[in-house]
């Protein structure tokens, strides 16, 4: 990094003297690092990218993303739920892949005042708000109301009444509090069923989102597919080694360079035809950029359907093509940040007559077009994938061109709660068996690849400590924000200190073949 460079950086506002310190520091053994072997005209360096949701700790996100950008590190394919999906949209939307993007989308969500995104009804508003900024608050209401119901009760034995129809009357006050929650209770239970079992329509934020595309001239989801999303030679990009049979060379040395390392674990047979189809891979061999191409993922849940949904590339099972010339793609994220109860759930109407759609529903769900549902509903994509890691993942790798990489959100407690709990703890009451039950469900997607290939825990992922904050307090000051950036500032310093490229390709080709049978699964144990 040029010494201009490092000092404007350091003269970043928002940058915390942790963070300088720990960049002043690092920054010469970074900047020598390779992180990919495709490159741009510039230099810069490209990967993949995932984002984990995390409700408002976006700005952990994008202090991350300020972090590699600062590298030369550059997106070719990005995807994200949630939280992840905000940055996801905003990093295939705004100026061109070869910019750094993260200043930009940092200004974006510190002008947000996230609380104007909750747009129902106001004693809503009000009430999670002192909830957040109280963590005793339900306590202590429920003791007011426990001690005015107490004094209720004890008032028909203390006074003493003069006629007997007092007296009956006296026993009726502690009804008075009950009858009151009641109808407090029904009007609530109303207004959720008129709001579609939704707090919060959703609409100021999908509003926001669009106005904020809008901006970038992404007037609809195929113009944001046009300007995104490329293949190949059209790219523009440069295989580090050269763009000849350089890339297809490399790549059947180190397959040879494996099973020397790895002779007595390698399945004979298997090797032979694996290596075979790889001298014979004529596509790679004058073409280091063969099916590579650049995309953008966003998740949801359509719980109408009961399946994870990727935006834009199931997108046909809900828009025609006609449909995505007219919308903006600030649906996707809508869909995909439908907290449930907390925002409504994000409702699409298909059109059961279009061809594109019903191509699709035969596609993807193997449905006839007259059993083609009627709408989707979507929920928070976290529901089912909070982390979507697995929607890169290649079983059928040449070789590594460029790396994965993921960025996970996580707080104080949630690392509490990692170190497991005792059996008594879990069963303590109904409710905490019950939260575990749903903690175990969701994300069993994510949790499953991660515990199957913990290749990437291992060389892709980095965590963000996102301390005492609320993944949900949409009454985040700045100050919050700033300290939200700053951890993942310094988490994504911490991860490219330590990422080894060379090491990575070498572990991911390893899991490549263990994936093949061609490492015998008995003998690598730790391969995977």
């Amino acid at each position: 990094m040029k010494t201009e460079i490092l000092n404007k950086i350091l003269e970043e506002n928002v940058l915390s003297q942790e963070s300088k310190e720990k960049l002043s520091a690092l920054q010469e053994n970074i900047s020598s690092r390779e992180f990919s072997d495709l490159l741009d005209a510039q230099g810069n360096q490209y990967v993949e990218f995932v984002q984990e949701g995390g409700g408002v700790w976006g700005s952990a996100l994008v202090g991350y993303l300020y972090g590699l950008e600062i590298f030369g590190v550059r997106f070719l394919k990005v995807a994200g739920t949630s939280a992840g999906a905000i940055n996801t949209m905003l990093i295939a939307a705004c100026k061109t892949k070869e910019e750094a993007k993260s200043e930009v989308i940092k200004d974006i969500l510190f002008s947000w005042n996230f609380s104007d995104f909750m747009d129902g009804k106001t004693y809503v508003k009000t009430t999670i708000h002192a909830i957040l900024n109280n963590n005793d608050f339900l306590k202590i209401n429920a003791i007011i109301a426990a001690v005015i119901m107490a004094i209720l009760v004890i008032i028909p034995f203390v006074v003493q009444p003069e006629t007997t129809l007092n007296a009956k009357l006296f026993f009726l006050i502690p009804l008075i509090p009950l009858i009151i929650v009641f109808f407090c209770v029904k009007k609530f239970y109303n207004d959720f069923r008129k709001q579609n079992s939704g707090f919060n329509p959703g609409n100021a934020f999908l509003n926001t989102m669009q106005s904020v595309l809008d901006g970038f001239g992404i007037n609809t989801v195929a113009q944001l597919n046009e300007k995104f999303i490329q293949k190949e030679h059209g790219l523009h990009l440069n295989y580090r080694y050269g763009n000849g049979q350089e890339y297809y060379t490399i790549a059947l040395k180190s397959i040879e360079q494996i099973k020397a390392k790895n002779l007595e674990h390698i399945d004979q047979t298997r090797y032979r035809i694996f290596y075979e189809s790889a001298v014979n891979n004529d596509y790679y061999k004058d073409n280091p950029f063969y099916q590579l191409r650049s995309e953008y993922i966003v998740i949801t849940t359509d719980i109408n359907a009961k399946i994870k949904v990727e935006l834009p590339t199931m997108a046909n099972l809900y828009w025609s093509e006609e449909e995505l010339k007219h919308v903006s793609p600030a649906e996707f994220v809508r869909a995909s940040m439908s907290v449930p109860f907390f925002f409504e759930p994000f409702q699409k109407r298909i059109n059961k007559d279009d061809a594109s759609v019903k191509y699709a529903w035969k596609f993807w769900m193997n449905t006839k077009p007259e059993d083609i549902y009627p709408a989707g509903l979507f929920i928070d994509g976290g529901s089912i994938s909070n982390f979507p890691i697995d929607i890169f993942h290649a079983s059928d790798v040449f070789y590594p061109r460029m790396p994965l990489f993921g960025v996970q959100l996580t707080s104080d407690s949630d690392l509490l709660s990692e170190k497991g709990k005792t059996s008594e703890e879990i069963l303590k009451t109904p409710f905490s068996y019950a939260g575990n039950i749903i903690s175990t469900l969701k994300g069993f997607n994510d949790k499953s690849f991660l515990t199957k290939h913990s290749f990437y825990r291992l060389y892709s992922i980095q965590t963000v400590n996102c301390g005492t904050s609320s993944w949900l307090n949409f009454f985040m000051k700045r100050e919050e924000k700033e300290d939200l950036f700053n951890r993942g500032f310094q988490a994504a310093l911490d991860f490219l200190n330590q990422f080894d490229w060379e090491k990575y390709k070498y572990e991911r080709m390893m899991l490549s073949m263990k994936e093949k049978k061609i490492l015998k699964e008995e003998d690598t144990p730790t391969v995977g």
